[in-house]
């Protein structure tokens, strides 16, 4: 459910390498994007295998919730939309954890329920805390 909000109605599944010994081999993880074959996510492109990165994180999040989670540039790889989806999937699982997360795309960003800015002044690291209501009015 969760590969399919972030591609638009994708299909992604996790097979055991060897089935019939499952506890001697790996798990390998399929991804089919909208009108594109099933393929493993090693195959695919950095974005495609990022959206499935986050898609299966997401998923063990379901099971095995943590507090918080702090994300670095997760959207490097996206496209304005992927990162759209993103964003919203992420404010849909905000009920149970906390996102903390670094972007340089403005489509991220504004999606943020509060934004924080770093900066030198004399010499040392500042930062600054808005909510994301305050910070559409500065801007």
């Amino acid at each position: 459910a969760i590969f399919s909000k972030l591609t638009g109605g994708g299909d992604g599944r996790l097979e055991l390498q060897r089935p019939e010994d499952p506890f001697s081999g790996g798990v390998d993880l399929y991804i089919q994007f909208p009108g594109k074959p099933m393929r493993l996510a090693s195959g695919a492109s950095g974005g495609e295998r990022s959206v499935a990165a986050i898609a299966y994180l997401l998923a063990i999040q379901r099971f095995l919730k943590a507090p918080f989670y702090l994300f670095d540039e997760i959207d490097a790889h996206l496209d304005d939309l992927n990162t759209s989806r993103l964003a919203e999937v992420l404010k849909e699982n905000a009920a149970d954890s906390q996102f903390l997360m670094i972007s340089l795309k403005d489509v991220m960003v504004h999606n943020a329920d509060r934004i924080y800015g770093v900066f030198a002044q004399n010499g040392r690291s500042r930062v600054l805390a808005l909510p994301m209501k305050e910070a559409k009015v500065a801007a």
